[in-house]
């Protein structure tokens, strides 16, 4: 869960307004939906995260370690999509690998690490929006510039501040249970009862701190008038017309150089072919 946490610190990045990264990773995303080649993922991907450490100031260390465990998991993705791929014979593919009556084709490789990379560019945008995103700022956007409600969006954020908790008390109970001697592991039957122990006990509380929450918003009044005042104010400034501005500049130079190259769009590059 701590992939997913915010990473305090200032930079750049963490000064802008929320909705416009919200905005620019949206717009990366749709890129990546949009273009069906290996070679503009993967610059999509090394530019996202260049970004981020650059102008995030994440270190690239931190950045490889929320990506191992999203990485692992996208990787077995390429051997069953190329599996299952329906090869075009009029594009003349190449077999790579034959497994008896299974077989691999350069076209169906190419599509499996089209959706690889395209699994890690959502997760790099993603991470763009989240390490440097306060969710106290994102809910306020999000209140006083698209007009949320202050009841939804003040109680997503307090479910969203149950995270962190959740994840110490996760490691509390384990504790506690390894004191107690319970063993992890065995067979199937021991692993259902000691994951039963673990998330009886996990949702009790969080069942009791959400009931604590929602008593000590009625007993403040949340929500009794129909206008407010906020104690921190969502604007827009130069930095941010200059970041969407530099976004598209960048993304739009990338998109160019590959189409001049005759890359853009083949799912198997010509230099391959």
């Amino acid at each position: 869960m701590r992939i997913f946490l915010f990473y305090e610190h200032d930079s750049f990045l963490h000064r802008l307004n929320p909705l416009t990264k919200l905005f620019v990773a949206a717009l990366v995303m749709v890129g990546l939906t949009w273009i069906v080649d290996p070679i503009t993922q993967l610059l999509a991907i090394a530019v996202t995260f260049l970004t981020i450490a650059v102008l995030g100031r994440v270190s690239f260390r931190d950045l490889l370690r929320r990506l191992l465990p999203v990485a692992v998991l996208s990787f077995s993705i390429i051997w069953t999509t190329a599996l299952f791929y329906v090869v075009d014979p009029t594009a003349h593919p190449r077999t790579l690998l034959r497994v008896g009556p299974l077989s691999f084709t350069d076209q169906a490789v190419a599509y499996g690490l089209v959706i690889m990379f395209r699994m890690l560019g959502f997760f790099g945008a993603s991470l763009l929006f989240i390490l440097t995103t306060d969710p106290t700022d994102f809910v306020h956007a999000l209140i006083q510039k698209l007009h949320l409600s202050p009841r939804f969006g003040y109680g997503a954020h307090a479910a969203y501040g149950f995270v962190p908790l959740l994840d110490s008390e996760l490691a509390t109970i384990r504790a506690a249970h390894r004191v107690r001697g319970v063993k992890e592991g065995g067979s199937p039957a021991a692993w259902y009862h000691y994951y039963v122990g673990l998330l009886v006990p996990l949702l009790a509380g969080a069942i009791r701190r959400a009931e604590r929450v929602a008593l000590a918003m009625d007993a403040r009044g949340f929500g009794a008038y129909p206008t407010r005042t906020y104690y921190r104010s969502s604007a827009f400034g130069r930095a941010d017309a200059v970041f969407v501005l530099g976004a598209i500049v960048v993304l739009g130079s990338c998109l160019f150089v590959l189409h001049a190259l005759g890359w853009l769009g083949h799912l198997v590059p010509p230099f391959l072919s």
